[in-house]
């Protein structure tokens, strides 16, 4: 289905109530759990003469309402839940919204740039001939719902960061001389390493008790997932079951996808 946007709500960073359903393909029920959260709340701004009710989202804001959005739709995670654990775990929409938005290093700037750093595409992700948006192994982050009580982040060992600057610098050079064999061999090596056979690495954020997240301390963050108990009722030290071999469900959604999807509903793009 093809969106049409009212108005250009994703580079102005104002959206309606209509620009936010839009922009995730959402139900009324979801957007009604959506709109009680403390982030849209305090991004609410008052109607004005001749204006709507808008809210104020940054693209951090918004990687976070996609991933609420995603987890309470494809993981039954309460939006409640959802917000609790971003808020504890900022890093989260960072690393999503990175790519979702990615900016140039001006820092790395050789002038060689022809295109303004807010339409910067990489990997050609909002095209208006990729109607179907599909999951990249190596650039994707994941939240593991598991058990409905654990949460776990998978976010990949590669630099995703990393790999879509090399990308867009040798891009921009070949758009000035095709021909630059230096900038093909640039660019043909960062496009094979998007090819690979990704590693992920598990961090475990929380879980779920007595109705609200409870997230890990900081001493163990990024403690691995297959040292994890994987319900209550596995509680000793010395217990062998583990996250990636016990559990009765998972739900694993990805993050990256959710939030590059909202960002093509809201761009007016085709999103299947």
């Amino acid at each position: 289905m093809k969106n049409i946007p009212q108005s250009d709500s994703w580079h102005s960073g104002l959206f309606t109530t209509f620009d936010v359903a839009n922009a995730l393909g959402a139900s009324a029920t979801s957007l009604a759990a959506l709109l009680e959260c403390g982030m849209l709340k305090s991004a609410r701004q008052a109607a004005r003469a001749g204006k709507a009710e808008h809210f104020v989202l940054d693209p951090g804001s918004r990687a976070s309402l996609a991933i609420m959005h995603a987890l309470h739709s494809h993981a039954a995670l309460d939006v409640t839940l959802a917000e609790q654990a971003l808020s504890s775990w900022p890093t989260i929409a960072a690393s999503v919204a990175s790519l979702v938005d990615f900016q140039p290093d001006a820092s790395n700037d050789d002038g060689a740039c022809i295109e303004p750093a807010s339409t910067a595409d990489p990997f050609q992700f909002y095209g208006p001939h990729a109607g179907e948006p599909l999951p990249v192994a190596m650039l994707d982050d994941y939240i593991d719902v598991i058990d409905g009580r654990y949460l776990l982040w998978r976010r990949p060992m590669e630099d995703p960061q990393g790999l879509a600057s090399a990308l867009h610098a040798s891009q921009q050079r070949l758009r000035i001389d095709p021909h630059d064999v230096a900038a093909q061999g640039d660019f043909l090596a960062a496009a094979a390493v998007v090819r690979r056979s990704p590693e992920h690495q598990s961090i475990w954020l929380g879980s779920i008790r007595d109705g609200r997240f409870c997230p890990v301390s900081s001493t163990r963050d990024t403690r691995p997932c297959e040292r994890l108990p994987t319900a209550p009722k596995i509680d000793e030290p010395d217990s062998l079951a583990t996250l990636a071999t016990n559990y009765c469900s998972k739900h694993s959604v990805n993050i990256s996808l959710a939030a590059r999807s909202m960002k093509r509903r809201a761009l007016g793009l085709t999103v299947r």
